[in-house]
């Protein structure tokens, strides 16, 4: 895993944080999460299995993502990685709950995914977590698009990409992309699912009430041909080469759920939500700017901290998620120097003389 992650979290995914204090917040997150997981684990291991997420995850209503998922295990080690920077654990602590947490985590990953593979990168850099049913219908909705509409699709994907981005405070936690499914020789389909478009767990979620949808999904096609390579990430996003897929766009339907049926929109509706998005964006912004700098970083941990959470914990008990004792007691000391907050990537995740970005537990 540790190989894995820094392989990961060195490829450039999404809008780079430049305007909240996302190092703070997710340190702050992810030493919360590594206290508090394995707790969660055992409670939740009494009342469901990895299959019941499994279950959950296939959905494109949910809000277990392959993302969670793949957050719940490699945030918990991250947050471990911050402890022990700051002398607050050893490397021989709480092997039994890292253990668990790990062990959970696997099955998840497993169970939620249709090729027997824990992630993107194991699978040949692929994400078909979707089950046939759904990609067909999707399938049989597309609709051939020409330059025009291209231009439209690709301004719907920059606005909502800017507004997702900062609804969950400059964290790319809103949006996954799955696929590639082969439809025929060449031509290939990627489903970009905006699985929150209101922030409903979130304190500022009044800011974005009037989003037109909850949620919704663009399945759109590739060719193959034009393309050196098209790859899912582990943190399943998108990467192509060339880069620009927007404009290479060949078919596409925006659906949002009926039920738990896929319904299309009429394509005008890409311009209303670029509209939208780029409306509540700046409402957002300015909840935040009026917030002291402490509470900022408390509510922008909030999204680091429910997403992967949100896989063993009810979502009813997201709305109200408040960092434990332990965490902010370890806030105090980076809260007001970023260099320090992210010490625990640049001295030790990622260090250039590491080979992989956590310590074994001793013992």
């Amino acid at each position: 895993m540790g190989v894995k992650f820094r392989k990961e979290i060195l490829r450039p995914v999404g809008p780079t944080p430049t305007r909240l204090p996302v190092n703070q917040a997710f340190s702050l997150a992810a030493t919360h999460l590594f206290w508090t997981l394995p707790g969660q684990v055992r409670r939740f291991s009494s009342r469901a299995t990895p299959q019941a997420i499994a279950q959950r995850s296939g959905r494109l209503d949910t809000s277990v993502s392959p993302l969670a998922i793949w957050m719940f295990g490699y945030s918990f080690l991250v947050g471990r990685e911050i402890l022990l920077d700051f002398g607050a654990i050893k490397a021989s602590d709480h092997a039994e709950d890292i253990g668990l947490v790990l062990d959970c985590w696997n099955r998840c990953a497993t169970a939620s995914r249709t090729d027997g593979h824990r992630d993107n990168s194991e699978a040949g850099w692929t994400n078909p977590y979707l089950p046939r049913e759904t990609i067909q219908q999707l399938s049989d909705m597309l609709v051939p698009v020409d330059a025009e509409m291209r231009r439209v699709a690709g301004q719907f994907l920059a606005a909502l990409e800017s507004y997702i981005f900062l609804l969950h405070a400059e964290a790319y936690l809103g949006t996954i992309d799955s696929g590639p499914y082969p439809l025929s020789t060449n031509r290939l389909l990627i489903v970009r699912h905006f699985f929150d478009l209101t922030g409903r767990w979130y304190p500022w979620r009044s800011r974005a009430v009037e989003f037109p949808y909850p949620t919704c999904t663009l399945a759109f096609t590739l060719n193959l041909e034009e393309f050196q390579t098209i790859e899912l990430s582990d943190r399943a996003a998108l990467l192509t080469s060339p880069r620009d897929y927007r404009t290479r766009i060949q078919e596409l339907v925006l659906v949002c759920l009926d039920r738990t049926r896929p319904r299309p929109l009429p394509f005008t509706d890409l311009d209303r939500l670029t509209r939208a998005a780029k409306k509540i964006e700046p409402r957002v912004l300015a909840w935040f700017q009026a917030q002291s700098s402490y509470k900022a970083i408390r509510f922008c941990a909030q999204p680091w901290a429910v997403r992967p959470a949100s896989v063993v914990v009810p979502s009813e008990a997201c709305f109200d998620w408040k960092p434990i004792p332990a965490a902010l007691e370890l806030l105090s000391q980076y809260a007001r120097d970023d260099t320090l907050a992210a010490r625990w990537a640049l001295e030790r995740c990622l260090a250039p003389d590491r080979s992989s970005a956590f310590v074994p537990v001793e013992g």
